[in-house]
């Protein structure tokens, strides 16, 4: 792995299990699922990159880890994706059956992927040629964010009418906001990973600016959702503020 990506990457499984914690703490106290869930999707993801990361701080130049290492990194990513959508299904559509079967939809694809990897021995699922499960991997990776996305802005939209004749707080209008910038960020986040895969697949080895990237687009959503669950009394005086009277 290029060391500026293993660096990105590490920090990033740091910040996921700070943040990671710190929301979970708060669903003891709330005892609300939304919390429980995206604290569950951070703490995964977290252990998606220990189980990558850590073995290749045991290793020398461009030696590849075990692929037990690789692929449990890979099935717990799955299972963090998962998670998102669970979230985004209690958040935003808890009523709706049609939500349930997106989430199966996403699994099914991710089963797909994680099965088509282990069938050609593509552990670290870098292949989109030779893979079978290398796509279906990648729309169950995808859909999560997207419908995240969509969901927060389609909410933001509609609250911000509703603010305007005061039937919605300023925060909460501006949480949807920020739920969907995650989720569309985190969608960039998906784009940069085949882009990864296939610069590597033609240039044997993988991209610096690429890696860098990567971690960013995992670092600023974690950031935003953040601000979601603990913004900060000046932010919040901030929001308040600037909202229309």
């Amino acid at each position: 792995m290029e060391q500026n990506a293993f660096i990105m990457e590490a920090i990033t499984g740091v910040i996921f299990v700070v943040v990671g914690v710190r929301i979970y703490l708060l669903s003891r106290r709330t005892r609300q699922a939304p919390e429980y869930l995206i604290a569950l999707t951070f703490l995964i993801w977290a252990l998606g990159y220990a189980l990558y990361d850590i073995p290749y701080a045991f290793t020398a130049g461009d030696q590849s880890i075990a692929p037990f290492f690789a692929y449990t990194s890979l099935l717990a990513f799955n299972l963090g994706n998962v998670a998102l959508a669970l979230f985004t299904k209690d958040v935003f559509r808890k009523q709706q059956h049609w939500a349930g079967w997106l989430v199966v939809a996403i699994v099914v694809c991710l089963v797909l992927g994680s099965a088509g990897s282990a069938w050609v021995g593509d552990w670290e699922q870098v292949d989109p040629v030779a893979n079978p499960g290398y796509w279906p991997q990648v729309v169950g990776g995808f859909a999560p964010s997207v419908w995240m996305c969509v969901e927060g802005l389609g909410q933001y939209r509609s609250a911000r009418r509703r603010l305007k004749v005061g039937l919605c707080e300023p925060l909460t209008c501006h949480n949807f906001l920020l739920w969907g910038v995650a989720g569309a960020l985190w969608m960039s986040l998906e784009f940069v990973l085949v882009a990864q895969d296939l610069f590597y697949l033609n240039a044997g080895e993988w991209s610096g600016a690429l890696g860098i990237a990567n971690g960013l687009l995992e670092i600023v959503p974690i950031a935003i959702m953040w601000l979601v669950f603990f913004p900060p009394a000046r932010y919040r005086r901030w929001i308040e503020g600037a909202a229309p009277a």
